[in-house]
This record gives structure tokens, sequence and C-alpha cells, in this order.
């Protein structure tokens, strides 16, 4: 069984609200929904290319004077359908979380116990920087986005990432404690 193409739902998704260019569409995903889910330039053009190709999206040309021509994807609505249809699939498996400072304390023997609290207390503080992220655009979306039909499904995917990370920012303390009283 081949792997479904996640990179074109995204695309889709972000189709659904307004045509967008491949930048667009890169710095929309920057701007909302890269704390679960990212895409690069590599992999937005190629499926942008094979969205029109399939007749799930289709590109026109603006011309911008002094700079060179844009081309703006719009979705059909096959695309919209497939997207549609997508969205009700059940999710079949959770994809494995890597982690690259469990994989060290998983090895943390290795180390002095100094060495892993140093490493937990670092992961701890971007974790906060995350925190302080979401919470801002909370703040952003509650003032500005009250009224969009969108919003109660952008905080709530919001709340589910502000939740991870207080249950990780909490795993760090309880872990920088049980390594303190070794």
């Amino acid at each position: 069984m081949s792997r479904e193409n996640k990179t074109m739902y995204t695309l889709l998704g972000l189709l659904m609200y307004s045509p967008l260019t491949g930048y667009e569409i890169k710095r929309t995903i920057e701007s909302s929904i890269k704390h679960f889910w990212q895409e690069s330039y590599g992999q937005i053009y190629p499926t942008l290319k094979k969205l029109v190709d399939q007749e799930l999206a289709v590109v026109h040309i603006e011309k911008v004077e002094g700079k060179p021509d844009r081309k703006v994807y719009t979705i059909t609505e096959q695309g919209r359908q497939e997207f549609i249809n997508w969205l009700e699939k059940p999710i079949e498996k959770i994809p494995i979380h890597k982690n690259e400072l469990l994989l060290k304390v998983f090895y943390g023997q290795y180390l002095t116990v100094e060495q892993n609290i140093e490493q937990i207390i670092q992961y701890r503080q971007k974790m906060e920087d995350i925190l302080q992220t979401l919470n801002t655009t909370e703040q952003f979306l509650i003032s500005r986005k009250k009224d969009d039909p969108h919003f109660d499904y952008w905080m709530l995917t919001l709340s589910h990432g502000q939740s991870i990370v207080k249950a990780t920012i909490q795993w760090c303390e309880d872990s920088i404690d049980i390594l303190s009283n070794k």
C-alpha cells in the first residue's frame, strides 16, 4: 500500500481558504500550522504541479509590473471533494514522534547527571518559548478572529499544542527533580 501524500491535503486545505501562490502557501504554514505541521518549498512546488495535473487545482498567471509573474493556484470542485473525502476518513495510525532529547535521555547513563540536567533545562527553555508563542497566537486570534467561522477549530488545534507543551514543561521539571536527587 502506498503512503498517502499528506502534503497534498495540506495544500488543498489552504487553498480552501483562498487562491495562493507557492510562496504564500509557505508563509501561511509558517504563520499558522508550523507547530504541528511543516512543509518545505521542495514539497510544496512539486505537489502544486501534481494538483494541477490531477485537476484538483488550477493555476493562472498574474502579471506584476517590475516583478516576475505570479503563479496563483485555486482549488477546483474536484479538489474540494478530494479534500472533504480525506477529512472524513478516520486516522488509521498515529505517527511516531521523533524527539532528540528523549533519545539522548534514553542513553543518558553515558553522561553525567549534570550534563543530562543541562540538556533538559535547555529543552524546557525552548518549550517555554514555544508556549509563549502559542499564548501570543491565542491572544491574536481572540482579539481579531473571534467571528471567523474557523475560530473554534483554530482554537482547538492551538489548545492541543498548549496542552502538549505544558505537559512537556512539567515532564522537564519532574525529570530535573528526579535527576537532582540521584
